[in-house]
């Protein structure tokens, strides 16, 4: 089957280069940027902040549960099919781009967070929040061919799944976030088993984080709940800890702790925001 699929046009090298030559060079710039919109850490921030900001509790956990979902589903199936990247990689991309290339997890992570805040928010009209949703979307993907890093089957791929587990989760209302996490964190560690690894410690980490919160502080008040503070620094910190695992390295047990406290820390604070009076 593995054979079959990188003999369609979907794994063929010169299309890459046909879109990539399609891209003005005075644009390429602006696309490379855009692909950090689809970093893992960026999109479980945008997640995080719909949590806080979204309609309700329950439509901002589903989002958060949907980035979790998808981050341990990308490393699972990166580990099962094991596909290398591209070998004619962009000068842009560095020579040791780690990682394999099935399914794109940018294009993935951007699709599954960006359509389920489309789908879940409440804002202007459901046209607008999907075309901009779109747009985000594709410059996510687009960045990653700009870059040499995938295949547009890669790419493809990754943003159907991602549509996919948006849609499901989000219409999934008989299962508890809480079980959303930690079926995400079990993903995660399962797929340990597997050769792909990448952002495994800080999924598990943040769902542990995001399930202690939950279940612990759903029902009971905290001096975190609705502090724009403590939210912005754990914010800042997933940031920092994501910086430093890509480019120094770092232990596991440092980022699955680190994001273990910074989702706990973001989700603790968004649940007063959404907390009714008694």
């Amino acid at each position: 089957m593995i054979r079959r699929m990188l003999e369609t046009p979907l794994f063929d090298p010169s299309v890459n280069e046909t879109i990539r030559a399609a891209v003005p060079d005075p644009l390429r710039p602006i696309v490379e940027v855009a692909t950090h919109l689809g970093d893992p850490a960026t999109v479980l921030v945008v997640a995080l902040g719909f949590a806080w900001i979204g309609s309700s509790r329950e439509r901002g956990a589903r989002v958060l549960a949907v980035a979790l979902v998808a981050f341990a589903v990308t490393n699972g199936l990166k580990g099962l099919f094991v596909l290398e990247r591209p070998v004619e990689q962009l000068a842009v991309a560095a020579d040791d781009y780690g990682g394999y290339a099935f399914p794109s997890g940018h294009a993935l992570g951007a699709a599954a967070v960006y359509g389920a805040v489309a789908i879940a928010a409440e804002w202007v009209r459901p046209r607008r929040r999907y075309a901009v949703a779109g747009v985000l979307i594709v410059l996510v993907a687009l960045s990653r061919l700009v870059l040499g890093v995938h295949y547009v089957g890669d790419i493809v791929a990754g943003t159907a799944i991602g549509i996919g587990i948006a849609v499901g989760v989000l219409w999934l209302p008989a299962i508890d976030p809480g079980r959303l996490f930690a079926l995400a964190g079990a993903l995660a560690v399962a797929s340990y088993a597997t050769p792909a690894r990448a952002f495994m410690p800080a999924t598990v980490g943040a769902a542990l984080g995001a399930v202690g919160a939950w279940y612990i502080l759903e029902r009971r008040p905290s001096r975190l709940e609705g502090s724009h503070a403590a939210f912005g620094l754990a914010a800042l910190a997933m940031v920092a800890v994501r910086l430093l695992s890509t480019t120094r390295g770092v232990h596991w047990s440092l980022e699955l702790g680190g994001y273990a406290i910074a989702v706990g820390v973001a989700v603790a604070s968004a649940l007063g925001s959404h907390r009714t009076p008694e």
